[in-house]
């Protein structure tokens, strides 16, 4: 696939990727950073606090499935600047809530315009070098969970030093920020633009299917980690700060394992996915069956099993659809946001020491998708 461009702005894709997914890796984490500080300024209970959480994933996933075919028809600079404007806006009106009502809706909108633009990224960055495609992505995904480490201390602490109020102000800055750098960004057109070809009718939901499952799988277990670490750790009779640093460990295994799978530039391959996964599964058969001496270094290495599987999903989900890649990539996104609000609490009813069997069994799928999505390819 050639890339074209409507014209040579200055900044190319990687650069802007790798900011916006910094930025969008911090929003991932506001909630539960933010949590305390926004208990104390709405009076919130514990069930409350879950909804502002639910809010920001749902506004993420309605953002990933309404953007696609937008971004597989018109040109992509508008729409990325116009989505990050929109959560920086979003972001000031959090700043300014002073209801609980207008804060959900301020933090819905945020969800809904970063969902966008990472679906955007999501399929810029594969077509602007089809030949390293999985590990730019991944490298980009890296930055997400980089992110994440970093935002959820800074988030706390600036809103402990100067409020919360003035730290929404702050993010809104950034992405303000954000918007400027990509109104020079050089974005591939969108597929029909670039070579003129009609849009398909229909997706390959026959190929999407599997990959959707192994989306759903994914991110389901990934957010039942970060929840059950800390609960399991104390079944294992450890100190609680241990689940703490058990969570830690988790996300620098996946930060590491995206950085390797770069440096390695392997192509998307659903094999790297099965062994991953399946890896994964036994690390956490093992933990529950067994226990846990380190856990920290037992649940980092789980990340570093897990740690391509989810930018891997993302290039084959598009290669699938190569003509509408945004809106094929959309779809397996969104199915990840079914699974990271079933599994955790599937995982939770299971209870603390069986909660890694729950987990190990969401990686047998990953792997299963994975299996048959390969069997697709060949197939064709």
């Amino acid at each position: 696939m050639t890339v074209s461009y409507r014209d040579a702005h200055v900044m190319p894709v990687m650069p802007l990727a790798l900011l916006a997914f910094l930025l969008f890796g911090v929003l991932l984490v506001l909630p539960g950073a933010l949590q305390p500080a926004l208990v104390a300024a709405f009076s919130l209970d514990l069930a409350e606090s879950g909804v502002v959480a639910s809010v920001l994933m749902a506004g993420i996933g309605v953002g990933v499935i309404g953007s696609g075919p937008l971004i597989d028809r018109f040109p992509r600079r508008p729409i990325f600047v116009v989505a990050v404007l929109a959560c920086a806006a979003a972001l000031g009106l959090a700043a300014s809530a002073r209801s609980f009502a207008a804060l959900l809706a301020a933090l819905g909108i945020v969800g809904i315009a970063s969902g966008a633009y990472e679906t955007l990224l999501n399929a810029a960055v594969p077509e602007s070098r089809p030949e390293r495609a999985a590990a730019r992505l991944s490298v980009a995904h890296a930055a997400a969970t980089l992110g994440a480490s970093l935002g959820a201390p800074l988030l706390a602490r600036a809103a402990n030093a100067i409020g919360t109020p003035l730290t929404f102000v702050c993010l809104a800055a950034a992405f303000v920020a954000l918007a400027l750098a990509g109104g020079f960004a050089r974005l591939p057109l969108p597929p029909r633009a670039a070579t003129g070809d009609a849009i398909a009718s229909a997706l390959p939901f026959a190929a999407l299917a599997p990959l959707a499952l192994a989306s759903a799988a994914y991110v389901g277990v990934e957010s039942a980690a970060s929840v059950m670490l800390p609960p399991f750790a104390e079944a294992q009779g450890l100190a609680p700060a241990r689940g703490t640093l058990a969570i830690s460990g988790f996300w620098a295994g996946v930060f590491v394992a995206r950085l390797v799978f770069a440096r390695l530039a392997l192509p998307a391959r659903p094999r790297e996915v099965a062994l991953g996964s399946l890896a994964a599964a036994l690390a956490f058969a093992v933990g529950a069956l067994a226990g846990v001496g380190t856990i920290e270094l037992w649940s980092a290495a789980i990340g570093f099993a897990l740690g391509a599987v989810f930018p891997v999903l993302v290039v084959l989900s598009g290669d699938a659809a190569p003509q509408r890649r945004a809106s094929a990539l959309a779809i397996v996104v969104a199915a990840g946001s079914i699974g990271g609000f079933a599994l955790p609490w599937l995982a939770g009813s299971a209870g603390a020491r069986a909660a890694p069997l729950v987990l190990a069994a969401g990686c047998v799928v990953i792997a299963l998708g994975a299996g048959f999505a390969g069997r697709q390819g060949r197939a064709h």
